[in-house]
C-alpha cells in the first residue's frame, strides 16, 4: 500500500576482469576508463524516481572511469509497478540487474533473482564493511533465508527537516504569532481563518486543504488518521511499538471521525474540489502557486514544489511542517530511523555474469565512489584542508541548487539505491560524513535566510525540534513486509475498497456520510483481511525476536 523510496544498479562481465586490469582493485584506487566499457542492462522499477541517466553526468562519467562499466537503463513508464513485473516475468525478458522496488517479492517467488549470500561472503569486501552480521540477517527473505538485494541504509529524514507533517505556509504562521500547531482541531481552524482572511491569491481562489490522491500516492490521504493517532508510517497498519500487536486501520474508529471532518470542509468549500481528479504534477503545481493553505504529506514528495517557491522568491508562501495530532495524543511518530528491508538492486538469473555483477555492486560501496556521488568532484564541488572535506560559498550555492546537482550528478535518487551506509556515518579516513548534508558545516550553512528567520521566531535550531524525538523502530518499517501473492491480493482488495469509499465519503452530500461509511464497513467485513493481519503479526514478532 505504501511506497518507500529508491534503489539501483549494476553489473559486469567476468571475462572482462581479464581484459580490464584493476577493475576490482582496492576501493581507493581509480583505474583508467576502458575504450570499450562493459554495458549492462538494468530495469528501474521504482516509479518514485525521476528517470535521469546519471551515467551521462560528469560524476557518472567519473564512475565509469573507475569501474569501466556503463549502465543501460530502462525506466518504468507510469506507476503500475505490479503490472510491469507480471509482464516481465511472463515473457522471461529480464535485464542483467533490476530494481524491483515494491514488487521484488514477485521476482523472488518466481525464482528470477540470484541469491547473494555466497557472493557477500566471498566478494563483499566493502559491503561487509557497512553491513554487519545483524544488518545482513535483517535482509534475509523469511521464506528461504537467502538475501536477494542489499537495501541501502536510509533515514526517513535528515537533521534539518521533519520527514512528514501537516503543513502551513509561513505567512499564515507569522500572522498568528508563530504557534506550534499540535492539535488537529486547531489546525483546521487556522486553515478556515486563513481562507476567510485571504480568499484569493494572484487572482485565483485560495485552497484551504488539498490532498495527493494520484494512483498509489493516495496513501498520504489514507495514513492521515494513523499519523494523528501518533503512529508511524507502517504501511497502513497499527503496530504497537512495545508489543508488536498488529491491527488494521481500515476500520479504525478515528478514521470515520477524521474523514467526516474533511467531508464537512468539502461541503463548506474549504477542500480542493480537484483533489480526487488531479495528478501528481497538478498537485505540485498548486502548492508551487502559493495559494494552498494546508495539506498533509511527506517532505520528499513536495520538495520540488518548495524548490519552485524559492525560485519564484515566494518565501512567505513556503509551507512548514507541523506535528499535528488528535487531541489527547502526547507524542508523534513523524520521524523514524531504522534499517529498512525494502528492495535494493538485484541480480537476475538472466545476468551475463552474476559474479562480476556482484563485484561491481561491492565496488560501488567503496569510499572513493561514495565521496564522488555524495560530495561531488574534488576541486569542483568540495576541497580538502588538513584532511577534512569542506565546501566554499560557491560550492555550497551549487550544492543547494537542484538544477546543478542534477546536471553534475550529485546525490540523485539512482545513486541512493546502491549499497551504502547511513549518511551520518564517517569515512574511515575521518575526512567527513558520508554525505555533506550531515556535516557540521552543512548544519550551519544549509538553512536559507528565510528559514533562519522562522527558526529564530520559534527559538529552535532545527525544524525537527518542533516534533517528538526521532524514534528508532525495533521492527523496521511495517510497510516493507513482503506478502505472498494470495495475501497481497486480499490486501489490494481492501486497499481498493478503502480508496473508493474514503473518496466517496469525503465528497458525500450533507447527511449522507454515515450511510456511506456504514456501507463501507459492511463491505470490508466480507474481505478476509485477518489473514493478512495474522501474517504481518507473525513477521513483526519474528523481527522483534531475531533483530533485537
Amino acid at each position: 500500500m505504501f511506497k518507500r523510496r529508491v534503489a539501483l544498479l549494476v553489473a559486469i562481465a567476468f571475462l572482462m576482469t581479464i581484459i580490464v586490469p584493476g577493475f576490482f582493485s582496492a576501493p581507493t584506487k581509480a583505474v583508467a576508463a576502458s575504450k570499450n566499457p562493459i554495458v549492462f542492462k538494468i530495469y528501474w522499477g521504482d516509479s518514485n524516481a525521476e528517470p535521469v541517466d546519471v551515467w551521462k553526468t560528469p560524476i557518472g562519467k567519473k564512475v565509469e572511469q573507475i569501474t569501466s562499466v556503463r549502465l543501460q537503463f530502462e525506466f518504468i513508464v507510469g506507476s503500475d509497478e505490479e503490472t510491469k513485473a507480471g509482464i516481465m516475468l511472463a515473457s522471461g525478458d529480464l535485464p542483467d540487474l533490476i530494481n524491483a522496488h515494491n514488487v521484488v517479492n514477485k521476482f523472488i517467488e518466481a525464482g528470477a533473482l540470484v541469491p547473494l549470500d555466497n557472493y557477500i561472503a566471498k566478494y563483499g569486501k566493502n559491503i561487509k564493511k557497512w553491513y554487519d552480521a545483524k544488518a545482513l540477517k535483517k535482509l534475509k527473505y523469511p521464506k528461504d533465508g537467502h538475501i536477494y538485494y542489499l537495501t541501502p541504509f536510509r533515514e526517513e529524514s535528515d537533521p534539518l527537516y521533519s520527514f512528514a507533517g501537516f503543513w502551513l505556509p509561513i505567512y499564515v504562521l507569522k500572522e498568528i504569532k508563530w504557534p506550534v500547531v499540535r492539535d488537529i482541531d486547531t489546525y483546521f481552524k487556522i486553515v478556515k481563518d486563513a481562507v476567510k482572511k485571504h480568499p484569493t491569491y494572484n487572482g485565483k481562489p485560495t485552497i484551504g486543504f488539498t490532498a495527493l490522491t494520484d494512483s498509489w500516492r493516495i496513501y498520504v490521504l489514507m495514513q492521515q488518521p494513523l499519523r494523528l493517532e501518533g503512529y508511524p508510517n507502517d504501511g497502513g497498519w497499527l503496530i504497537d511499538e512495545k508489543t508488536g500487536v498488529v491491527k488494521d486501520s481500515y476500520t479504525m474508529p478515528y478514521a470515520k471521525t477524521y474523514y467526516k471532518i474533511l467531508n464537512q470542509m468539502w461541503n463548506e468549500g474549504l477542500l480542493d474540489k480537484e483533489m480526487f481528479s488531479q495528478n501528481y504534477d497538478q498537485y505540485l503545481a498548486k502548492i508551487s502557486s502559493g495559494r494552498v493553505v494546508g495539506f498533509y504529506d511527506e517532505r520528499w514528495q513536495i520538495q520540488s514544489a518548495i524548490d519552485s517557491l524559492e525560485k519564484q522568491g515566494l518565501y512567505d508562501r513556503i509551507p512548514i511542517a507541523m506535528p499535528v495530532l488528535k487531541k489527547g495524543v502526547k507524542r508523534d511518530r513523524y520521524n523514524v530511523v531504522t534499517m529498512g528491508t525494502g528492495a535494493g538492486i538485484s541480480i537476475t538469473k538472466k545476468c551475463k555474469d552474476p559474479v562480476a555483477a556482484f563485484k561491481f555492486l561491492d565496488r560501488m560501496a567503496g569510499e572513493d565512489i561514495l565521496k564522488l556521488i555524495n560530495w561531488g568532484i574534488q576541486g569542483q564541488d568540495y576541497y580538502v584542508k588538513n584532511g577534512k572535506m569542506y565546501k566554499n560559498a560557491k560550492q555550497i550555492q551549487n550544492y543547494m541548487s537542484p538544477d546543478y546537482r542534477k546536471k553534475q550528478g550529485i546525490g540523485g535518487n539512482i545513486w541512493f539505491a546502491f549499497p551504502r551506509p547511513p549518511f551520518d556515518w564517517t569515512y574511515s579516513d575521518k575526512s567527513g560524513k558520508i554525505s555533506w548534508d550531515y556535516s557540521d558545516q552543512a548544519l550551519e550553512q544549509r538553512y536559507k535566510p528565510y528559514e533562519k528567520e522562522v527558526l529564530k521566531a520559534y527559538k529552535i535550531k532545527s525544524f525537527k525540534d518542533l516534533f517528538s524525538p526521532t524514534w528508532n523502530s525495533p521492527y523496521g518499517y511495517g510497510w516493507d513486509i513482503k506478502l505472498p501473492d494470495d495475501l497481497q491480493a486480499i490486501q489490494n482488495q481492501a486497499d481498493d475498497l478503502q480508496r473508493r469509499y474514503i473518496t466517496k465519503a469525503i465528497m458525500a452530500k450533507p447527511g449522507e456520510y454515515d450511510k456511506i461509511w456504514n456501507e463501507y464497513l459492511n463491505k470490508m467485513k466480507k474481505i478476509p483481511i485477518k489473514k493478512v493481519i495474522d501474517f504481518r503479526q507473525k513477521e513483526i514478532q519474528r523481527r522483534l525476536k531475531e533483530w533485537n
